[in-house]
């Protein structure tokens, strides 16, 4: 049976990687959200299957255009929000405005896309939607104050909208990573000195994670052996969280 899934944050780190797993099944009709198409060439040469849209996720007023435009006639089975921004900044330097910067992209963008994608015509019953949240939306980090405190509200946003749309069956997860290697990492890191870099990567007692490491659980979120998982926050942070 043919499944089309929306995918976020297609064009780098764990959407991309997730993209490439879902590519593997020619029965998956592939919509991917980014920025930066030539990112993504490898993906878009040879896969009839996916449909790459250049959309700045920030721009929330035009998403209603986004889905008459783009998605008039599709019904999802699947949504993943990869798509994030973040910042590493003491809270004397935050303002309003870049914690709205922040806000937009992780949390308003999901909302808005959960809003319409939720409606009958676009999505069918028994989807599966997921928000990749982080494992710092529920234990923190210093510096991270904006980026923390968005990622623990999609936590909030699951909760509410899995017990809103149980009644079409549709289940919606939380993934909380740990620190995974990806573009928005190696920003992270190229802001630090050599010592804080070490000290991040050892509080990940099996190591820091690669945008694959995360692509199983997602996969297993989007099937249909997930059916009975709705609601959750699961962690994938390589035992950050254990210490």
């Amino acid at each position: 049976m043919k499944k089309t899934i929306l995918v976020t944050g297609v064009t780098s780190g764990i959407g991309k990687a997730l993209a490439q797993e879902l590519l593997l099944d020619s029965n998956v009709e592939l919509f991917g959200i980014g920025r930066d198409d030539s990112k993504i060439q490898d993906l878009l040469i040879g896969h009839k299957n996916f449909n790459f849209i250049n959309f700045d996720l920030a721009q929330i007023d035009r998403i209603e255009e986004l889905f008459k435009k783009n998605f008039k006639d599709v019904k999802f089975s699947g949504f993943v929000h990869c798509a994030g921004i973040e910042e590493t900044i003491p809270i004397s330097l935050y303002t309003p405005e870049k914690i709205l910067q922040i806000f937009q992209i992780n949390v308003f963008s999901a909302i808005e896309l959960l809003r319409f994608i939720s409606k009958k015509k676009h999505s069918e019953d028994a989807a599966s939607f997921i928000l990749v949240s982080s494992v710092m939306g529920e234990l923190g980090q210093a510096g991270k104050v904006g980026y923390c405190s968005s990622k623990a509200a999609l936590l909030g946003v699951v909760k509410s909208l899995a017990l809103e749309l149980s009644k079409r069956l549709i289940r919606v997860n939380a993934v909380l990573p740990g620190i995974v290697n990806t573009p928005l990492t190696q920003k992270l890191f190229d802001q630090l000195d050599e010592s804080n870099v070490e000290r991040i990567k050892l509080m990940h007692p099996v190591g820091i994670g690669s945008p694959s490491d995360v692509v199983g659980i997602l996969m297993y979120l989007l099937s249909k052996k997930s059916i009975w998982m709705t609601g959750q926050n699961i962690k994938i942070d390589g035992g950050y969280s254990t210490q």
